[in-house]
């Protein structure tokens, strides 16, 4: 045997050792594949539209009349403390809007927080951002509540439901 046929027998031996059958193993997934969608489990999640804080330098580009208010709750434990911050209103204007609400049994008193917060759109038609800062210690629950709380308002008018946004921006942030 000269050395290209010897070259050549190896190659040979080589390719033969490379092919694998696929069958078995194709086979395995044919049955897996089946028994693995049978037993996963879907869930529905669900978003909550928030927004994120964002530093910006203060300059706004579009020029308001309107005077608006930036809504913060501060989620306590047993209490939600209401207050307001604004570019163009004052220290006293901003102190009347402060209110802190109490927790009523379980939950909080989400009534008296939209009651809260209507009048606040009454006074500042412009105003549409709230933000909601919550303690390490506030279950979920009570969050998802006080952000829809905080959005739009539900009232019944001749047994018809109907919505009216209070504040659709709704930043979730930490309490510092």
């Amino acid at each position: 045997m000269s050395g290209n046929e010897r070259l050549f027998s190896r190659f040979q031996s080589a390719r033969e050792v490379a092919d694998v059958n696929l069958i078995p193993v194709m086979n395995l997934f044919v049955t897996l594949i089946p028994f693995l969608l049978l037993a996963a489990a879907f869930y529905h999640v669900s978003v909550i539209p928030t927004s994120l804080p964002s530093q910006t330098d203060g300059v706004s580009d579009t020029a308001s009349d309107d005077v608006s208010v930036t809504v913060n709750l501060l989620v306590e434990k047993h209490r939600i403390r209401l207050t307001a911050s604004s570019a163009t209103l004052n220290e006293d204007a901003l102190s009347e809007l402060t209110l802190e609400i109490k927790k009523k049994g379980r939950g909080f008193d989400l009534e008296m927080l939209t009651s809260a917060l209507v009048e606040i759109k009454k006074r500042y038609k412009s105003s549409d951002t709230v933000i909601v800062l919550p303690s390490d210690d506030i279950p979920y629950r009570d969050i998802v509540q006080i952000l829809d709380t905080s959005r739009e308002r539900r009232f019944k008018v001749n047994k018809t439901e109907k919505t009216e946004p209070l504040f659709p921006v709704v930043v979730l942030s930490r309490k510092v």
